[in-house]
């Protein structure tokens, strides 16, 4: 009787140690995906912020660009056979494309 409480309790020490070394394992791969989450996380927010400021400087250049474009040009009133003309190249051009 005492033999078979030993082997009982040898047992039972066995499944709580093996419980805890599973618990132990199971935290520790929470850590490891919780920290590759973080750091995940930091590196997509670093990587938005200096796409914005590329953005930005981007839509600074253009803007920049379109002023030296529209410096020096002039509005001119097109007569109707101009706009005819002008329409009838573009429907054309439309054309060959989609054909």
């Amino acid at each position: 009787m005492a033999e078979e409480q030993m082997v009982s309790g040898k047992k039972q020490d066995e499944v709580v140690a093996a419980k805890r070394v599973f618990f132990q394992r199971a935290a520790a791969a929470l850590g490891v995906v919780a920290a590759a989450g973080l750091t995940g996380a930091a590196v997509v927010k670093s990587a938005q912020k200096a796409e914005g400021t590329n953005v930005r400087a981007r839509a600074a250049e253009e803007d920049l660009r379109q002023q030296q474009t529209m410096t020096g040009k002039e509005l001119l009133i097109m007569s109707q056979e101009e706009k005819q003309q002008m329409l009838d190249r573009l429907l054309s051009n439309h054309h060959q494309t989609v054909s």
